[in-house]
């Protein structure tokens, strides 16, 4: 019998010091959780990547890179400034601080479908990688492709209504592929792509052409909604009342009145 009660002394003081045990370790780490020492806390979640948006105010200065065709080049404006240009000069003196262009990319009579092979090569590459805001007009050349070469009605060229629509569908899938290797190689530029107009507004029978500049424009806000920073700069409403106070001698290409306008637009949309 003596030997049974210590039995159960020894086993009543065993579970006994294990609960004690348990309850201190229980005690320092709810003391962790509560009141954590440096190093101990746990890393809050990360808060998710926001797009830019046009907010600089960070940044000492900024870098423009700008693409596309004549319409970037400045192609018909006297004063060769083109909107490059007066873009980085007023949104230097908006924001008040220096706005570097990077490179003007632009070239003559370039498609959305030439333009999406060159955005492989290097020069494209480095200029687009740099660049805090990105500059882009393509798309006239593929719809209204007499301007290729620079060429306009009165040499000659054949254009129509039915031949504008008939570019759309093979077009707009090239306009979505620049978008994704913009993208691909910026992933925080702010993306401008100016609009497209319908310069012979003033002919009766080109006047039907805006359905497809409207479906066109319609096609490449979808792309920049998707994008979620990148903005459509529309032109079309400059464009179709005023011709002849803001297209040169060409009847496609702005003048320096009309470039002005489409660099006024920009800047208020990078405000």
């Amino acid at each position: 019998m003596k030997s049974s009660s210590w039995l159960w002394k020894i086993l009543g003081w065993t579970t006994l010091i294990c609960l004690v045990v348990m309850i201190t370790g229980f005690g320092w780490a709810l003391k962790d959780t509560w009141f954590p020492k440096d190093g101990l806390a746990l890393p809050e979640a990360s808060k998710p990547e926001a797009a830019t948006g046009g907010d600089w105010s960070a940044k000492n200065e900024l870098f423009i890179t700008t693409l596309g065709d004549s319409l970037t080049k400045g192609t018909g404006d006297a004063t060769g400034e083109g909107y490059v240009n007066r873009v980085v000069k007023s949104l230097s003196k908006q924001l008040d601080k220096p706005i570097n262009l990077v490179n003007n990319m632009a070239i003559n009579g370039l498609t959305a479908e030439k333009l999406v092979d060159r955005l492989d090569e290097s020069g494209f590459k480095n200029a687009i990688a740099k660049a805090d805001i990105i500059l882009m007009t393509i798309g006239g050349n593929d719809l209204f492709q007499i301007a290729q070469s620079g060429g306009s009605l009165a040499e000659g060229g054949d254009l129509s209504p039915e031949l504008v629509l008939e570019q759309l569908p093979q077009a707009q899938p090239n306009l979505k592929a620049v978008f994704h290797k913009i993208r691909e190689l910026n992933p925080q530029a702010r993306i401008l792509y100016v609009g497209l107009y319908n310069a012979f507004y003033d002919l009766p029978e080109m006047r039907q052409v805006s359905t497809a500049v409207a479906e066109w424009n319609d096609y490449a806000f979808s792309l920049a909604k998707s994008d979620g920073n990148a903005t459509v700069v529309p032109t079309y409403d400059l464009f179709e009342f005023n011709v002849k106070a803001y297209l040169s001698s060409d009847h496609f290409h702005p003048n320096a009145q009309g470039y002005t306008r489409i660099s006024d637009r920009i800047v208020q949309a990078l405000q």
